[in-house]
This record gives structure tokens, sequence and C-alpha cells, in this order.
């Protein structure tokens, strides 16, 4: 009996210690991971194709590198990547896989805002890192989001950049021009009240369908409000309609034009014509060329090299410079964030970009505005207004 007691109590006792030495190998595996999951999730094909080919084009660089310098921690990374072909549904359903079968505990991506905006609960509930490149939706970034980072501008800081060039500009009579969608709604919304914190009244609110293939409305609509500029929060093939639109009812000359980075696009002069030329966008201050000059400021100048280095000329690469360099950053973000945590547990690593972002070597800002009040990483100081028909190269802007 005696013996059999000694028996049970020796098994309890090595169950006991089977599961201690279970629990302090999950802690060794948040230090010392075998290997580093990512997931990248974006729109692949389809009409955003390209901003989901830009993002991953910086992912597999930045994985490239980072691999073959001896990974994060001493583990290679591994990328999961699907094409959620911007529909939410699909990203959703794609974003629980990663997560729950691929074990992923940081996420790059959806590229599209209503995506992104359909699996951030889902992220939050399990504490995974999102970084968001692209899309630059405002609700996306808020107290209730705790894991999630952008490094994009928001709609918020662009819409504001906008007014703000506007209005310190001199201009009196401020269009607001917008599509219905929701990006369009939320651009709109941030441009006139961040007009109303300068105590101005739009000359007139413009919104119309997007794809519309009669603009002639939208256009007529400026020239009975006598604006003498026009925002656009308006994708570029409908921005290059109303310019066309503006110039067949003789009033593109009255007006100054001045759109978010969604307007701009590689072909915007071809499809808008000669009223290109009165056109602007705000861009990052980094990635625009100084008038007269062929390059740009080194450390930037070497990473637009690299990319096309990898991917190619202008033209063999329809992607754009700085999406494929907002994908690569967020990967070496978590890189640094988690080497200096050094751990892999998502709190700690949240930590580390909350208050150390500053020490980050950006190839894409000139410094990270992360902190605990405020994941949004762009810099509002950094965005200027650049023309859009003044291209160096055909793939980066000349500054004003």
């Amino acid at each position: 009996m005696r013996n059999k007691s000694m028996i049970f109590v020796g098994s309890i006792l090595i169950s006991v210690l089977l599961l201690l030495t279970a629990c302090g190998n999950n802690e060794t595996d948040s230090s010392s991971p075998s290997e580093i999951i990512i997931g990248n999730i974006g729109a692949m094909s389809g009409t955003s194709a390209v901003n989901g080919k830009a993002q991953s084009q910086g992912i597999e660089l930045a994985v490239k590198e980072i691999n073959a310098s001896g990974g994060i921690l001493g583990a290679q990374v591994k990328i999961v990547t699907r094409d959620d072909e911007a529909d939410p549904t699909k990203s959703k359903t794609f974003m629980e896989e990663i997560v729950d079968k691929e074990k992923a505990k940081f996420v790059i991506g959806p590229t599209n805002s209503t995506p992104a905006s359909a699996s951030m609960a889902y992220l939050q509930e399990n504490k995974v890192i999102s970084m968001i490149p692209v899309a630059t939706g405002t609700n996306l970034i808020d107290k209730s989001n705790p894991y999630a980072f952008r490094i994009m501008p928001s709609n918020e800081i662009q819409a504001k950049a906008l007014v703000n060039i506007a209005v310190e500009g001199g201009y009196k009579k401020i269009a607001l021009v917008a599509d219905t969608s929701a990006l369009g709604v939320d651009g709109i919304a941030v441009m006139e009240k961040t007009l109303k914190d300068y105590g101005v009244e739009p000359a007139a609110k413009v919104t119309y369908k997007s794809d519309d293939p009669d603009m002639t409305p939208i256009a007529q609509k400026i020239k009975e409000a006598n604006a003498d500029v026009a925002l656009f929060w308006t994708l570029g093939a409908d921005g290059a309609k109303i310019v066309r639109s503006l110039e067949r009812i003789n009033y593109i000359n009255n007006l100054k034009i001045i759109g978010y980075t969604g307007l701009a696009m590689p072909n915007f002069k071809e499809l808008a014509g000669p009223g290109a030329n009165n056109v602007s966008v705000v861009s990052m201050n980094n990635w625009a060329v100084e008038p007269n000059q062929t390059e740009l400021e080194p450390k930037y100048w070497e990473m637009y090299e690299k990319i096309i280095g990898e991917y190619g000329e202008y033209g063999k690469r329809d992607t754009n410079p700085t999406t494929v360099t907002s994908g690569y950053e967020a990967v070496y973000l978590l890189k640094w964030a988690i080497e200096k945590a050094g751990t892999t547990d998502t709190d700690e690593v949240k930590k580390v970009l909350e208050n150390n972002a500053g020490e980050f070597e950006s190839v894409f800002v000139n410094q990270y505005a992360f902190s605990e009040d405020s994941h949004e990483g762009f810099p509002l100081t950094e965005l200027i207004m650049v023309k859009i028909s003044e291209m160096f190269n055909g793939d980066l802007y000349i500054k004003n």
C-alpha cells in the first residue's frame, strides 16, 4: 500500500514538473523563438492591387535582408501572405486564419481601410500587433485599438495638411470635393472640421459617386461657388475626370486644385490633360526631390535605388516607391522593437514602439511620432505640397 502511495505521489510530482517545464518553455519561446511569423494581408488583385503589391514588395525585400543577416532574435522570419481583394469579409477570414492557424503575433496590413476595420477588434482581443503601412481611415487608430500602429499619414493628418496649405496660402473661397465612399466621407468631414477651427466656412461641399462617367455637374458646382481653390479628396481617375470637366466649362485656369495622396497616380497628367498643371498634392517631404536636384537625401535615395535594383525602374514596376518603403519599414520597425524588447511578447513590443520610437533609424520619415497617447506615426509637419504634373524619373515628385 505504501509503495502504491509513493508511486501516486511521484506521478503527481512528475506531472507538476512537466507543467512547470512547459510554462518555462513558453517564456523561453518569447525570448528565443524558433521562427517569427508575420502576416501580410492586402489587395494583391482587383482595383486596389497596386497598393497590395507595393506593400508586399516592401515586406519581401525587408525579410530577404533580415533573414540573410541572421533574422530577429536569431530566428528566421516567415511571411504568411493573403490576398483579400479589398473585400472586408475575406480579409477578416484570412486574418483569423493567420492568427489562429499560423500563430502570427504580428500582422502588416490590410492595405484598404474597410477591410482593416473589419478585423481590427479581433486583432485587439488577441493582442496581435497590427502595423498599418497603407490604409488611412481615421478610425483605425484610437484608444480602442491599443495594438494598432500606423506608418502612412492618416486621413485626418492629410486633411489637416490640405486645409492648412489652403488657408495659410491666402485662398478665400475653398471648395471641398470628395466621393461618397467611407473614405470620402471621412476625408471631407475632417477637412470641414479643420476649416471650422480656422473660423472658415467652405464655399461649397461637392460629393459624387466614384467612377461616375460624367463629372460635369461637379465642375459646375465648383464654378458656381466661384472657388479659388478646390481640395480634392478623390482617387486619381476621378480627379482627372473632374479636371477635364473644369477645362470644358472654362474654369480650370481660375482654380488651384490641391489633393490628398490618393489623387496622385503616375498617369494622372495623361488622364487629366493640360489642367494637370493646376493640380498639386500633399506628399512626404523626404520623398520629394528638391528643384534642380537629381537625387533625394542620401538615405532615402539609397532606399529608392534599392527598390529599383530589386523591382526595376518605373515602367517595369507599377508600384509607388513610397508605398513599397512603408511596407519595408513596417518589417524593420517590428524587428527593431522586438530586439529592443528582447522578446516577441506583444505587450513588451508595444511599450517599445510607444516610448522609444525616436531611436529608430527610419528610411521613411525623419522621426516617428508614436507615443502612449497616439499610435499615428507620421508627423503632420512632414507633409508638403508638390505639383502632380512634375515628376522626377516618372516616379518621384519635385518640391514646389
